[in-house]
């Protein structure tokens, strides 16, 4: 899923809401992963939702005079139900401007500031003994790779496994046909030792699986990030 299309289809907001149906739920999942603005977006709208509940969960709903219909349209609309109603949204839309959001984005622009990225090209070199991944101890790092093998079957998803020297599946992800026409990034987890890893890329269908690359590359710890 592109941005455009995940504003064209209000994703963040039926995200939220639980609308999505769920191809386009992982779809979207897949995309605002990778994008700051749209997971800028949903953690402030599950933030909003969750402090919404709490407030109206402790706020008394009052007992509604019935009134004769000549009082006209908006006779509900009383102080006693207006003003905490009014009084809840103010403090919410407050505490969202004033905590929430400034939190979300400082913490955004940190994660961006700091997380090294890779490209594995090399790695898809035969005979490669794989791309060397320099990167401070204790950090998460990203690694980009292209997906070469053609989807076996219409309904084919390809799954992405991270496995370490011994066979380990350490971490993985389904990447979708769309997803897999450009360059994938796969997000590898802080606290992985120094030593040799590979993505294995498998291609999933309806009662099969199919191997559709390897990618090795070798983690070592450096006091600076580099970038390839």
């Amino acid at each position: 899923m592109e941005h455009t299309d995940a504003i064209r289809l209000q994703a963040v907001e039926k995200y939220v809401l639980g609308e999505l149906t769920p191809a386009l739920r992982n779809e979207f999942e897949a995309h605002y992963f990778d994008c700051s603005e749209c997971s800028l977006n949903v953690r402030a709208g599950v933030a909003f939702a969750a402090a919404s509940r709490q407030y109206f969960a402790e706020v008394p709903v009052p007992a509604v005079v019935p009134r004769p219909a000549s009082a006209g349209w908006f006779s509900w609309l009383k102080p006693m139900i207006a003003v905490p109603a009014f009084a809840a949204l103010l403090l919410l839309i407050g505490y969202q401007n004033l905590f929430i959001i400034p939190h979300l984005k400082q913490a955004s622009v940190a994660d961006a500031e700091v997380r090294p990225w890779f490209t594995l090209v090399a790695a898809n070199v035969r005979g490669s003994a794989g791309t060397r991944v320099e990167v401070p101890s204790g950090k998460t790092f990203d690694l980009f790779f292209d997906v070469t093998t053609a989807p076996q079957q219409p309904d084919s998803v390809f799954l992405v496994q991270m496995k370490d020297s011994t066979g380990k599946i350490l971490v993985a992800r389904k990447v979708s046909q769309q997803l897999a026409k450009k360059p994938v990034n796969f997000t590898v987890p802080a606290g992985i030792a120094e030593g040799d890893y590979k993505l294995v890329i498998l291609d999933q269908s309806a009662g099969t699986t199919a191997p559709a690359g390897e990618l090795p590359f070798i983690v070592a710890f450096s006091s600076q990030i580099q970038q390839h």
